[in-house]
Formats: structure tokens, C-alpha cells, sequence
């Protein structure tokens, strides 16, 4: 077994490299590299995401802080949440962000911010500043009243900010592992069904699974290339490198099996582009979590490929949460087990149907 699928590897590489796959994904990843060191900018105007948790039972603070983000136009930059550990978890996720929880307290309520960590004191004195500000001014005290803020920090030993075009690689990453294989898998297995090759496999000691599998394999070493030329130029020693290759390597063969799995039931490429489309649209959705952090309903974390985004984040950019890694490893590793039977059982029906 071991041996048919090392020789359909070996054939399928030989396959990709004639039709200029390797040449094809290494252009990609030379354009994203580009992007990101020249054309993105490493510093933007964005203004950081504020997460409040109110625990006093009086709406006045929060109502208050609404307001003010209404009349600045910035509603979308406030997140009102439950729990502590809520708000921990929104800021792990989305570095450009500051914490804010409020307490019961007299006769002004005690205020805790919390810091990723890499901010410098003159940014985190304007805030205590600005916060202390809008206490008083929503319970109308006078500036006698004694404010104390407390300030906490997520990550005490943090390094420097991640710069905004750094930030972007983790998307660029998923966008490669989300479209790429489902189309080269479809390329490639309907020229081999115009060339007869498919219903000569059936006649041979293979299994259909094993032509499967070989070709995501391959394909998974496309992703693997890709993300080699671009994270060590980007990121640097930033990345934890072992978890990322497993991902993006269990990724592209995830959106590969699935690929060859509709594929299947179309006669040639034209038919299928439109359906792949959608699939990608639909596949690629939990994208949106890399600009919306706090953005994570039940329907987007049900998609397949919603751990393949959260955990190329954290491979890329540690945040002391490996078990976001290892969910996705799992979920992945399930997935495409369940994928690589589904597109079998529909290969060996729709070949049987042809003969």
C-alpha cells in the first residue's frame, strides 16, 4: 500500500511540475510577499477595539460611553461583553484592542483596564486619563473625588506591536490554503479523465483512495512552499513553524478532498468554476475573523475551515494558547478523513457509471 501511494506521489509531482503548478504558486507567493513588505503599510490610523464589561448593575458608565462612541463615529469600535474571561479572550485574539471593566464602587465605580502588554506609558496614561475623564463627567462628580484605575496586563512580558501588514499574513495564508487546492485538485483530475486515464486506474492494483490522497499530499506541499517564501520573509522567528506547516498542511488537503469530491460529479473544468466559486465564497467566510475578532457566530464556527483560520493565527503569531492549535489539528485530521471516504465512495460510483 505504502509503496502505490509513494509512486503516485512521485507521478503526481511530476504532474504539478510540468503544469507549472510549482511555478504558479510560487509567483502568488512572491505578489503576497510583495504586498506585504512594499505595498501594505506597517503602520495605519486605526483606532484600537475597546472591550467593556460593566459589573456594576447600573447602566449609566456604559450608556455614557456608547454615546461618546456614537457622536465620534466610532459605535463599531466599542464591544460590550459579559465576563471577564470574555474579554481576555476578545483582546488574545485581536492584538489592536484595550479592555475596560467596571465594578460597584463609592461613590465612583472601580475601574480595571487591561493592556495587551507592548503599549508604551504615555499611551496607557492618556487612556487612564481619558477614562477617568468620563467617569466623572457620567455620574457628574466633581474633580475632588478620588479616581483610582487599576491596570492589568495580558501578555506582562510582551514583545513589540505586530506591525499592520504583518498582521495580514495569517489571511493571506488561509485565502492560499482556500483556493488554491479546491482548483488545481479539479485541474487535475479532469485531465486525467479526458485522457483516460481515471478508468485505466481502476484495472490497476490502486485503490481509489490512494489517488486521492497522493494528489491532496501533493498539493498540501504547494501550501507548504507558499507558506515557507512567505512567513520567514515576513514574520521572521515570530512563528511557531512546526504547528504552522501541520496546519497549512492538513488545511490545503482538507479544501483539496473537498475540491476533488464536487469535482467528481462534473464532466469538465468549465462546469465546475461556477460551483467552486461558491464553495470558496463560503469556505473562505471565516476570513472575516482576522478584521473582526468579536465577530464569531455559531453558523461561521461551524464551517470547516473556521479552526484552519483561528489556528494559522495562533501558529503564526503565539499567543500562549497552543490549544487553539490542537483543536484545529483534530477537527482538521477528522475532516479529512470523513472527505477522503466521501470523495472515494463518489469516485468509485461515478467510474463504475462510465465504464
Amino acid at each position: 500500500m505504502w509503496q502505490r501511494l509513494w509512486l503516485s506521489l512521485r507521478r503526481d509531482w511530476q504532474i504539478t511540475w510540468r503544469n507549472f503548478y510549482y511555478l504558479v504558486t510560487l509567483g502568488v507567493a512572491l505578489v503576497y510577499l510583495a504586498l506585504t513588505l512594499w505595498i501594505i503599510p506597517a503602520e495605519t490610523t486605526l483606532k484600537p477595539t475597546l472591550y467593556v464589561v460593566d459589573q456594576t448593575g447600573d447602566p449609566r458608565y456604559v450608556a455614557y460611553v456608547e454615546q461618546q462612541a456614537q457622536v465620534k463615529g466610532t459605535t463599531e469600535q466599542v464591544k460590550q461583553l459579559g465576563s471577564v474571561a470574555e474579554l481576555q479572550a476578545a483582546m488574545d485574539n485581536w492584538q489592536n484592542s484595550v479592555g475596560l471593566v467596571v465594578s460597584a464602587g463609592t461613590p465612583l465605580p472601580e475601574v480595571t483596564l487591561f493592556f495587551q502588554g507592548y503599549e508604551n506609558p504615555q499611551v496607557r496614561n492618556l487612556l487612564a486619563v481619558a477614562v477617568e475623564d468620563s467617569l466623572r463627567e457620567a455620574y457628574a462628580r466633581p474633580w475632588a473625588t478620588p479616581v483610582e484605575i487599576e491596570r492589568q496586563f495580558l501578555r506582562p512580558q510582551a514583545a513589540a506591536p505586530i506591525p499592520f501588514n504583518h498582521l495580514l499574513v495569517p489571511a493571506l495564508l488561509f485565502s492560499d490554503a482556500a483556493m488554491i487546492g479546491l482548483i488545481f485538485i479539479a485541474a487535475l483530475i479532469f485531465m486525467e479523465k479526458e485522457e483516460g486515464t481515471l478508468l485505466a486506474y481502476l484495472v490497476t492494483p490502486g485503490r481509489v483512495w490512494e489517488y486521492l490522497l497522493s494528489k491532496a499530499l501533493n498539493l498540501g506541499l504547494l501550501a507548504l512552499l507558499f507558506a515557507l517564501i512567505l512567513v520567514p520573509l515576513t514574520v521572521g522567528g515570530r512563528a511557531n513553524y512546526l504547528h504552522l506547516l501541520v496546519v497549512m498542511l492538513l488545511g490545503s488537503m482538507l479544501v483539496s478532498l473537498l475540491g476533488a469530491w464536487i469535482a467528481v460529479y462534473f464532466e469538465n473544468l468549465t462546469q465546475f468554476l461556477f460551483p467552486a466559486i461558491v464553495v470558496i465564497t463560503i469556505i473562505s467566510l471565516p476570513g472575516i475573523t482576522y478584521f473582526l475578532p468579536s465577530f464569531a457566530p455559531l453558523w461561521l464556527r461551524l464551517l470547516p475551515t473556521y479552526l484552519l483560520a483561528t489556528g494559522l493565527r495562533e501558529a503564526v503569531f503565539p499567543g500562549g494558547n497552543p490549544q487553539i492549535v490542537y483543536n484545529a489539528l483534530l477537527e482538521l485530521l477528522l475532516l479529512n478523513g470523513v472527505l477522503l471516504g466521501l470523495s472515494s465512495w463518489g469516485f468509485r460510483r461515478q467510474l463504475a457509471q462510465s465504464m
